[in-house]
């Protein structure tokens, strides 16, 4: 089966993660993989460097002009949101057919048995939503899934006459239409050419159990807590809630002086210094640490006392989640789209209201007062991960749609 995994990305982070596990766990070694994907996309690297298993990358740039999308072509005679407006007036009359068109030609010369769109949210990307439209349109009537990740968000009236046309296709194109959590699946439902849709379903994350590749005894998950300190790994984006967490941590301080947040995560400067600037208002420059995107998570959270989840708005799982459980690091987050899910009946953390930063507070404070709680709620994590969310599980529940 030749598999071709379309997606346009312009952040490092979960869906790099989603895609290596998948490759790295696909089931049938004999498949034939590519990923096509925007050759802007900074996390390529990545997944060049971390898929063990052979798959076709190959990059796409000026055909498709998605750039304009996020104002990356603006110089200085034009403001980003003069940009943005143009393309939003363009896009559905000159770009969404100019997608369709140029992709449904590819598709015709190519030679892949199934297509699977990965999207960042609903609607997020046009030319993904295209890619699945110019699949069926190039004749070839072969399994198509659409897959995306975040939460469902509604069109403005102003776009609604063309999203409503784009969402018929995608709806007609697609023989299924997966995403990540039955709440994630859900928010879909939402607009109206999918309210009664019967191709809409969901799979859980997976990962590859990290525990493997440290030399960690599993039976000793969670015992050992050497560094205190507690660790958010999430994109400088205001709904990933740094300032709801900072508030937050403010009051842990209080309690536990000597006690340290280690943010790490990808983003614009402009988003990062609002973040900084919240530390300084704060006075925590000496608790908190702000750092970039890194590599090298799994030691970063196998070493942590808490993970903290902190987000505000279109949280569909939280792949960090899972990679805790597996460590047996306990997990504090807020009731945000699908994490309650992942968390449900687990016992490997607290889901707090995300309107109330002193509830996430006090939730932190119980972990770092009490180490048999603490490892009562890794071990309990580690149980949930390899019964719910390994990266074998999901990569078979995808392989089996396609067939």
């Amino acid at each position: 089966m030749r598999v071709c995994f379309f997606t346009e990305n312009f952040y490092k982070g979960g869906l790099d993660t989603f895609l290596i596990n998948l490759f790295n766990a696909w089931p049938e070694k004999s498949d034939d993989l590519t990923l096509l994907c925007n050759a802007t996309h900074p996390g390529l690297d990545i997944i060049e460097a971390k898929v063990i298993r052979p798959v076709h990358i190959k990059r796409y740039n000026q055909d498709f002009v998605s750039k304009l999308a996020h104002g990356q072509n603006a110089s200085k005679y034009f403001s980003y949101f003069a940009i943005r407006a143009f393309f939003v007036l363009l896009q559905y009359l000159i770009l969404f057919p100019w997608y369709v068109l140029r992709l449904t030609i590819y598709f015709l010369r190519s030679d892949f048995d199934r297509l699977m769109v990965v999207n960042g949210g609903y609607p997020a990307s046009l030319l993904c939503r295209s890619s699945m439209i110019a699949w069926r349109l190039s004749g070839k009537h072969r399994y198509g899934i659409l897959n995306f990740h975040n939460s469902s968000t509604l069109p403005s009236k102003f776009l609604g006459v063309f999203e409503w046309f784009i969402d018929i296709l995608v709806e007609w194109s697609s023989e299924k239409i997966i995403s990540v959590s039955r709440n994630c699946i859900n928010s879909i439902s939402n607009r109206r050419v999918f309210t009664d849709a019967t191709k809409l379903d969901y799979i859980y994350n997976g990962i590859q159990d990290p525990v493997n590749s440290t030399g960690i005894d599993k039976n000793t998950i969670g015992e050992t807590i050497d560094n205190r300190y507690c660790l958010l790994l999430a994109t400088y984006e205001p709904r990933k809630g740094h300032t709801y967490l900072l508030e937050a941590f403010k009051d842990v301080v209080n309690e536990f002086p000597d006690v340290l947040l280690k943010i790490y995560g990808d983003g614009k400067d402009y988003e990062k210094q609002q973040v900084e600037d919240v530390v300084k208002r704060l006075s925590m420059e000496k608790n908190v640490s702000l750092n970039g995107f890194t590599t090298d998570a799994s030691s970063l959270i196998a070493n942590a006392t808490v993970l903290v989840v902190s987000s505000q708005a279109y949280e569909s799982f939280g792949l960090t989640i899972i990679e805790a459980m597996a460590y047996g690091v306990p997990v504090v987050t807020t009731d945000v789209g699908g994490i309650p899910e992942v968390l449900e009946g687990s016992g490997a953390g607290f889901v707090c209201s995300r309107n109330n930063h002193l509830e996430f507070s006090d939730a932190v404070k119980r972990i770092l007062s009490d180490p048999s709680l603490s490892l009562k709620l890794g071990k309990a994590g580690r149980q949930t991960f390899e019964s719910r969310f390994t990266a074998d599980k999901m990569a078979c529940d995808y392989r089996r749609l396609m067939e």
